[in-house]
């Protein structure tokens, strides 16, 4: 462990921790929430194109971490991560390290947050079999609130059909009901779901039922269900606001009772454009 904040409401507020590999190229940020027991998700900061470079606290329980681009070495993906009750939000930006001297590029990482629940016992997989944990795991579709092991789940192609990973599928690519269906390539990790969802949101259950943890953002072209009890939903890159030049890259991991509609009201609150895109409909089609 890096660094852990000084959280000034510990009983309201997650506290925040940073960790880095042995290789020091990676890290990744744990969030102890205290509105459920013993409950730490890991997001890895960020599977993607970068190199982690520091990070260091900020007021508030708040926290920082940098990294940089590795087709740009210039650029800084900065990153300011804070907590909320109920809630903690990332939001990132790009610096130029060069100054004037070196121009920003046009195009923008692709940054990949891998959100982990393994070391939350009420939500993490183990001692269960796998699908079960997928079972517990949910999107938003136009059945609803709608568990993974209740959609259309292709098999894994780069794996034989008959593979134990198969049998059901372990992981899933789910699109949006605003994006036209696809289908993965034969040496992909996982295939494309037909069912589609409303809202960018993915999460999971509880064991027992009583809470949910779930991630969201503002737009996105597509999540995942993956092997590591983690599930990825990372936003596009915002257009810049009003007084600004700067593009942001925004989500928030949501730790509440397990009420759906609970959910969905904290996102219209949150990410208010999120909950319009659902009308923004592509009409099924073939798969291609």
């Amino acid at each position: 462990m890096l660094l852990e904040s000084r959280n000034p409401k510990p009983k309201a507020l997650p506290t925040l921790g940073v960790w880095q590999t042995e290789d020091g190229r990676q890290a990744f940020l744990s969030c102890a929430f205290p509105d459920a027991p013993d409950f730490t998700c890991d997001t890895w900061c960020y599977e993607s194109d970068v190199d982690f470079v520091d990070a260091k606290e900020l007021s508030g329980g708040r926290v920082q971490m940098r990294h940089r681009w590795r087709a740009h070495s210039n650029v800084i993906v900065v990153t300011t991560v804070t907590p909320e009750r109920g809630a903690v939000e990332f939001a990132a930006r790009l610096e130029n390290e060069g100054g004037a001297s070196k121009a920003t590029p046009t195009e923008y990482p692709g940054l990949n947050a891998c959100w982990q629940l393994k070391r939350a016992p009420a939500f993490a997989s183990a001692p269960d079999p796998y699908p079960k944990f997928v079972a517990r795991c949910f999107i938003f579709t136009d059945k609803g609130f709608t568990f993974l092991d209740k959609t259309d789940r292709k098999k894994i192609p780069v794996r034989p059909p008959d593979d134990p990973y198969n049998n059901p599928p372990w992981v899933q690519m789910y699109l949006p009901v605003w994006s036209p269906l696809m289908k993965a390539g034969p040496d992909a990790w996982a295939d494309y779901s037909s069912d589609r969802y409303l809202y960018p949101v993915i999460g999971a259950v509880s064991r027992d039922g009583k809470y949910l943890a779930a991630i969201a953002n503002e737009s996105n072209s597509g999540m995942a269900q993956a092997w590591h009890d983690c599930m990825h939903n990372n936003p596009d890159w915002l257009p810049a606001r009003s007084g600004t030049s700067r593009r942001t890259w925004r989500l928030k991991i949501y730790l509440m009772e397990n009420n759906p509609q609970k959910l969905l009201d904290r996102m219209a609150k949150d990410f208010p454009q999120a909950m319009k895109l659902k009308d923004e409909r592509v009409p099924p089609g073939p798969t291609g």
